[in-house]
């Protein structure tokens, strides 16, 4: 029957728009079709009119589904790069420069405070390398007392030290054929600095308790919250590995100066959020973004999460509103040398949240270049909604 070739074609290629036409007609059957995937119903005899009215409404359709894929692409190359989210200056020239070190096999330098996506970045970099079908293991150089940090790297023989109660491969052999990222580089012993300077030379090592030699195969990755110029200078960082580390620095700009991007991550981590703990929160209101692109986030991207995550927990639906924020940020919301003539609390709440709106909506009408398509996707606001708005500020 019809409906069975329906189905049929369905399975086939889920892409194409079916177009039914039949002499016997029954609503159950029509609504059948549709069920099943069809664009149309139409009953015989048919008018060329009809035809042509389903058609252009069939080509439309295709156009706006073509629109979207191209406008997600877009989104996904402009706005993120895997988890990584951001479309400030600084964020651009960083995630330009991992699409370029990511093909090679150099070794790679994170510098940045805590909390601003050092391993995040280090994944993305091992993902989009040839080693990435092989292992990504990381290990906090600051989190192990020398002893076990060696153990944890080299690997060791049974009987090697207290406690070593069986044979252990350590993190090199782990990555063998992947990358190896080292966070808090800066916090390793001069011990292990050393140990550490004789692996990257020599591209072998030997488990603890053992002298037999082992190859070295992993792209390697350190990250540091220091200033490892700095600590050289100090003589608390071997000047040979620094060299040996610094092939290909990337330096990560705190979150405060790159404050443009922080809308587009409270809506990333919102979306990340309530998707694990089934939360019904959407965004947050005009004021409350406002306050939050406004603070100096010491914890960076981390802290930001943490935040939204706290206050997701608590709020089950509706937007996230002034108060809904922590204490210590309400309290801190004049931040970097903020004034307090310069504080937008002197106009009334709805004329504050109107002239934020349209800011917002005329930045993005810009950003869009007049796309009602992808304005709507970028700010996730629905295009009936967003038509209203864009009348109310003239914009068209």
């Amino acid at each position: 029957s019809g409906l069975e070739t329906l189905a049929s074609i369905m399975r086939m290629n889920v892409g194409i728009h079916v177009i039914m036409m039949t002499a016997y007609a029954t609503v159950a059957d029509a609504v059948s079709a549709i069920k099943k995937g069809a664009f149309d119903y139409l009953v015989k005899p048919i008018k060329q009119d009809q035809v042509e009215y389903v058609l252009e409404r069939a080509f439309r359709l295709i156009s706006l589904e073509k629109e979207n894929l191209e406008l997600k692409r877009q989104i996904q190359n402009n706005f993120s790069f895997g988890e990584i989210i951001g479309h400030s200056s600084a964020m651009r020239t960083i995630l330009e420069k991992i699409a370029k070190v990511a093909v090679l096999d150099s070794t790679v330098l994170i510098i940045g405070e805590s909390g601003t996506g050092k391993e995040l970045m280090a994944k993305e970099v091992h993902k989009r390398s040839s080693r990435r079908d092989g292992p990504f293991i990381a290990i906090n150089c600051a989190a192990l007392p020398e002893e076990l940090l060696t153990g944890a790297l080299f690997g060791f023989e049974r009987g090697a030290f207290t406690g070593a109660m069986k044979t252990t491969a350590g993190c090199f052999e782990e990555a063998e054929g992947g990358t190896l990222f080292l966070d808090e580089m800066g916090d390793m012993s001069p011990k292990l600095q050393s140990s550490m300077l004789r692996v990257l030379q020599e591209k072998e090592f030997s488990r603890v308790g053992s002298y037999k030699v082992k190859k070295a195969d992993f792209r390697l990755i350190t990250a540091t919250n220091k200033n490892l110029e700095e600590e050289v200078k100090a003589g608390r960082f071997r000047e040979d590995l620094y060299y040996r580390l610094n092939v290909v620095p990337i330096h990560l700009p705190p979150l405060r100066q790159r404050n443009e991007d922080i809308p587009l991550l409270v809506n990333h981590f919102i979306g990340k959020v309530k998707r694990r703990i089934k939360s019904e929160v959407e965004t947050c209101d005009s004021q409350t973004m406002r306050i939050l692109t406004k603070h100096y986030w010491k914890g960076n991207c981390r802290e930001l999460e943490n935040v939204i995550e706290n206050i997701l927990v608590v709020k089950q639906k509706g937007s996230i509103s002034h108060e809904d924020l922590p204490d210590y940020i309400k309290e801190a919301k004049i931040t970097s040398g903020e004034n307090a003539e310069n504080i937008p609390t002197i106009k009334p709440y709805n004329i504050e949240k109107t002239d934020f709106e349209k800011k917002y909506i005329l930045q993005a009408y810009e950003m869009c270049e007049g796309n009602v398509s992808k304005i709507a996707e970028l700010t996730g606001i629905q295009r009936s909604n967003l038509y209203l708005k864009l009348k109310k500020y003239g914009v068209i």
